[in-house]
Order: C-alpha cells, then sequence, then structure tokens
C-alpha cells in the first residue's frame, strides 16, 4: 500500500496494482476495480512477468520494494506516493549486462467503471494518457518512452504485445481500453500522474520530471520522520503509517482500500464508517497525529451528522450514504435502523481528540452539532429501563439493546458532560452526567445474565420492559471496562472475562472469536470446538482489558501474538483462519491497526484506560 491521502495504491504480492484511489479515498474513486496492472522484464529477447519469478517484497513505512534477479541482473523497484503531487512514483534500477525493457501493463477502469474511457499516446507529454470527464491518469518516465501501445482490453492486444515483448504504438483506443509503456533504461521512474484535466497531468509530469530523484527521497524520508519513534515495535511503526495513509485529504477514513472482499458480496470496505473511523482517529490522536484528524471531526459533525443528531451506517467519501442493509422499516417509536454507537463514539473521540490537541479551533466550529448529538442520546431511550433504545449491533446483524452500544453511550455522555461543564453549560454538565451514571446500575441490573454467570450482549425491549435476554457470549463485552462504565475488578466482570477466555479463545492459532458461532467469512473445514474466526480487534480488546486489570505480561503476549499475523509488509487483516492463521476478509483492516496502536500505547505507558474525564 501507498498513499499520500489525495492518492492511494493498493499492490499484490507481485508488485501488481490492484486499486488506485484518486482524488478521494472510497469505493466511487478507485480507477481500477477488477483490475491488475503488471509489470514484465524484457531481457535478450525474453519477457517475464514478475509473478514468474522469485522475488522479494517488503515494505517500510508506506515505500514497497521488490527485489529480483534475471539471469544473474538484478533488478530493484520501489514504489511510493508522492507528498506533493497526486502520483504514484517508481524508481527502477537494474545491475548486469544485456539489452533490458522494463514494460507497464496499466489496467485503469476510470470512476469506477470500464465504460467510456480513453486511452491515447500524447506526444507533447511522452505519455500515455487514459481519461474519463474529470477523471486523467498520464503514465510517463522520467527517462523517454521506448515503445506504447493502447488497445480494446476485451481483445487482449494489448497484454499479447506485452509477451512479446513489442509494442505496435497504436496511438488511440476508446471504450472499455488498457495500454502499456516500455522504457529501455537500467535506471529510471515511472510516473503514474493523476488529475482532473490534461493540463493538470501535463504539469505534474513536468514537475516530477524535473525533481525526479529529489521528490522521491523527499518523500521516502518523509515517512521515516512520520514514524522514526516507534524502532521497538515495527508492527507499531507499520500500523502508523497505514493509518495516516488511510485519511484522506477530506476527512474520509475508509475501513479498508483492500477489494478482495468484492467476491464475497460485490462490495467492499471503502467506506467512511463513524465508528471505525473514530477507532482510527482515537489512535492517531492518542500518540500526537492529532493533525491528520482534525478534517474528519469536522467533516463528520458539521457535514454527516443529521438534522436529528445521528450519524447514518456508512458515508461515502463525498458524505453521501454507502451501500447499507439496515432496513428502513424497522424504524419506530422503539428502534431506529442506525447503529447507536456510530452517534455515541463521535462525541467521545471528538473529546479524546480535543484533550490530546487543544484544538479549540475544531471544537468551537463543531460543538454546537456534538451538543445534538448528545442531546440524541438521551431523547434515544427507555426512560423505565434507563437504557438506549434498540438499534442494529457494532457486527451489523441483530436489533436491540447492546452492550457496546450502551458502554458507548456512557462514555459520550460522560465527555460531552466533561465539555459542558468546561464551557459553563452547568445544567448540560448536570443532565448528561446523570444520565450516563444512571446507565450503570441498568446494567448491572438488566444485562447480567444470572442463569449463565456472565453479562449478556444484547438484550430486546418493549414498553418499558425486557423482553428477551440473548445470552451468547461476545467479545464486545469487554467494552464495559474499555469504556470505563465498570470496574474490572466487579466479580460479574471477572468471570465475564474468564468465560471469554475459556469459550471465545481459538484453540491452536490462537485469538478472539467475536462471538459463540459466528459464520461470518467461514472457511472449509470442521468448525467443531471452534466458536469463530480469530479477529485481530477483539484479540487486543482482550489484552487490553488483561492490562487494565493488571495482567501487563499476558497483555504483552496477546501483543506479540498480533504482531506474528502480521503480513511481511506489516499489515494486519480483519480475522484469520482458525486452522492456519492465514490472513481471511481484508487486510490490512485500519480498525485492526488502531487497537493494536491502542494496546501498544496502552503497555507503553502513552494513554491510560479508560479514557474518561
Amino acid at each position: 500500500m501507498v498513499s499520500s491521502g489525495r492518492i492511494a495504491a493498493l499492490f499484490d504480492s507481485n508488485l501488481y496494482m490492484k486499486s488506485l484511489y484518486y482524488p478521494l479515498l472510497d469505493q466511487l474513486h478507485n480507477h481500477m476495480v477488477g483490475g491488475t496492472s503488471r509489470i514484465a522484464i524484457w531481457k535478450d529477447g525474453l519477457t517475464r512477468w514478475l509473478e514468474d519469478l522469485d522475488k522479494v517484497v517488503s515494505m517500510e513505512d508506506l515505500v514497497i520494494k521488490a527485489t529480483t534477479n534475471i539471469d544473474g541482473s538484478r533488478l530493484s523497484i520501489e514504489v511510493l506516493a508522492s507528498s506533493t503531487r497526486p502520483a504514484i512514483i517508481y524508481r527502477v534500477h537494474l545491475d548486469g549486462d544485456g539489452f533490458f525493457r522494463l514494460i507497464f501493463y496499466n489496467d485503469f477502469r476510470l470512476n469506477n467503471s470500464e465504460l467510456g474511457d480513453t486511452a491515447l499516446y500524447d506526444p507533447g507529454t511522452d505519455a500515455v494518457i487514459h481519461y474519463k470527464h474529470r477523471t486523467w491518469i498520464a503514465v510517463g518516465s522520467s527517462q523517454q518512452l521506448y515503445e506504447y501501445t493502447v488497445g480494446r482490453r476485451d481483445q487482449g492486444v494489448v497484454l499479447s504485445e506485452c509477451q512479446n515483448g513489442v509494442l505496435s504504438k497504436n496511438p488511440i483506443a476508446q471504450g472499455s481500453v488498457d495500454s502499456a509503456v516500455s522504457v529501455a533504461s537500467k535506471d529510471f521512474y515511472l510516473f503514474i500522474v493523476a488529475g482532473q484535466s490534461y493540463s493538470d497531468v501535463k504539469r505534474g509530469l513536468e514537475y516530477l520530471r524535473r525533481l525526479s530523484s529529489e521528490q522521491f527521497e523527499h518523500d521516502k524520508r518523509y515517512w521515516t520522520l512520520l514514524t522514526q519513534r516507534f524502532q521497538d515495535d515495527w508492527v507499531a511503526r507499520q500500523s502508523v503509517a497505514i493509518l495516516v495513509g488511510h485519511v484522506g485529504v477530506d476527512g474520509e477514513i475508509p475501513a479498508s482500500l483492500d477489494t478482495s472482499i468484492l467476491k464475497f458480496n460485490l462490495d467492499t470496505y471503502a467506506y467512511t464508517w463513524p465508528r471505525d473511523a473514530v477507532m482510527v482517529a482515537l489512535a492517531l490522536d492518542s500518540l500526537g497525529y492529532w493533525s491528520f484528524t482534525r478534517r474528519f471531526y469536522e467533516k463528520l459533525f458539521t457535514e454527516l451528522i443529521t438534522e436529528e443528531g445521528y450519524f447514518y451506517h456508512r458515508y461515502n467519501a463525498d458524505g453521501t450514504f454507502g451501500s447499507s442493509w439496515h432496513a428502513w422499516t424497522i424504524n419506530t417509536k422503539l428502534s431506529k435502523a442506525i447503529q447507536e454507537d456510530e452517534t455515541a463514539l463521535p462525541i467521545y473521540g471528538l473529546w479524546v481528540h480535543f484533550i490530546t490537541s487543544h484544538d479549540y479551533f475544531t471544537l468551537r466550529e463543531v460543538y454546537d452539532n456534538l451538543e445534538k448529538a448528545a442531546e440524541f442520546l438521551v431523547e434515544f431511550m427507555d426512560d423505565k429501563l434507563g437504557l438506549p433504545l434498540m438499534s442494529f449491533d457494532l457486527w451489523e446483524e441483530r436489533l436491540g439493546v447492546h452492550i457496546f452500544t450502551v458502554a458507548t453511550v456512557y462514555a459520550a455522555l460522560r465527555a460531552a458532560s466533561h465539555l459542558a461543564r468546561n464551557l459553563g453549560e452547568w445544567g448540560k454538565e448536570e443532565r448528561w452526567g446523570r444520565i450516563a451514571e444512571g446507565l450503570r446500575s441498568s446494567v448491572a441490573e438488566k444485562f447480567f445474565d444470572k442463569n449463565h454467570g456472565h453479562y449478556a450482549r444484547s438484550l430486546t425491549i418493549s414498553d418499558g420492559k425486557v423482553e428477551a435476554l440473548d445470552p451468547t457470549l461476545d467479545s464486545s463485552v469487554l467494552s464495559l471496562a474499555i469504556f470505563g462504565l465498570i470496574d474490572p475488578r466487579d466479580p460479574r466482570f471477572v468471570a465475564t472475562v474468564n468465560s471469554i477466555k475459556e469459550r471465545l479463545w481459538v484453540k491452536g492459532v490462537g485469538g478472539l472469536a467475536r462471538y459463540e458461532n459466528d459464520y461470518y467469512q467461514r472457511v472449509p473445514g470442521d468448525y467443531s470446538g471452534i466458536p469463530g474466526n480469530p479477529w485481530i480487534i477483539t484479540t487486543m480488546w482482550y489484552a487490553q482489558v488483561l492490562a487494565i486489570m493488571g495482567d501487563r505480561d499476558g497483555a504483552q503476549g496477546l501483543l506479540s501474538w498480533a504482531a506474528d499475523k502480521a503480513s511481511p509488509t506489516g499489515m494486519l487483516p480483519e480475522q484469520l483462519s482458525p486452522f492456519n492463521a492465514g490472513p481471511l476478509s481484508v487486510m490490512p483492516l485500519a480498525w485492526s491497526h488502531a487497537e493494536y496502536l491502542r494496546t501498544y500505547a496502552l503497555l507503553k505507558g502513552m494513554i491510560s484506560m479508560p479514557q474518561l474525564p
């Protein structure tokens, strides 16, 4: 993965580009959905794709490096995203004798569709350019292009010519198009420059050609400067870079830019979930990177919040609604088709942002809407039960009153009360604080399942009465201690933690499942005795709770377990196979990295938990 927040690209293990995002980080602005841009090496009449060569691919911060040997010659390719221009830059170096050409095959599908694209060779810039509407992408080099071609993707001509090592210089094609360029040099830079017009990409190419070496070194050193204080933990260092790379310049924070989940439901994780995004912001803010999160909170509270004071399921980067599966037919006086924790967490997150950054400007700009959100939380309550009304759970699967939701509402109202006190709004301070404290007794009275000896994950209500308790053991119950709603020494909570360890721990590969009989993303195999796939997020929650309870060695062991599950490039997946610990679902998942960093920071004494006023 490489990213500047304005442009981002994801690569597979062959250094083939699989996604290209510009100018916003979301699904609608991915210009390679379903595509694969490839690299081939032509040497002395023989063409080989990188996938056919033994290679080492590594990533330090957000700089990727691949090395391979071809018949005694050594090829090195480094890739990064420019911090000053919307461009992906490759630095290529070849050691060895013979005649070489590097061939770059481009498989762009502009604006998330392969329909209506144009690809052409522009002699004025010596570049191949793809364009559609206001999306322009130019592919050029610091050296003169040796050959080029463009064509219709469905006809397969461009790929065939790449394989043959001779590009026919076809100058233009339209429709569903692909292209290729070749460079006959042992040292050069290749640029993929994005813009909203021809003049944008032309200026970008001119700038990068003039300052190729200086720009690459500048961008590489920027990442070293950003992450250099995390020398003691490589995954923590990579996590900082990956999270910063997920923060878009307009405040969007997608859950993941990996599109491999497409095969599951023809959709991706490239949306901003308020919950996931706040967890990313919490990690960055707590470590001093609050300048990256300011725009996120500004966007959240000035552009995304509804008139009623709540947030929807998930958003595209431009603020429009993302796809959803929460049926609006459940909107009644007792329930709403939202996840209430996604309204609570932004309040809590903004408070953490403020106390760590002293960002008075953002507080001034968004406080009125933060107040609106806090009022929504207190109004969206069953007064007889002293609990929130029903919404969807954090796992996005079931309707009810959920213990994770209640914990986040508690933290949000405590945070809002603290801000109100500092701003002299004594009535709101008292009201919000009183309702928050009332949640403690309500949880103790309504959520503890005496029959099973642990806290339940959720309940359903009707007319001021609890209709049913869901006794399923769920890792989200750990939020009671993480958000400070309950004393972690409480015997009933201790009993719950022990039950979680006994029944949700995945024997063999380790890690904590989300809950009992979790079926999401199961892989072929015998799940007898396996509660579900282990998740990085849930295992880090367990580590955080152990640290809060005083078992720092146990927490450190879990952090080391997660570090061992990172990819060779330092990426953490959403979940793992319970049979071989291989990554499942998307990778990287920003929330996984956020919880890793929060656990790291907790064990290093950089933050405390719970973080509450």
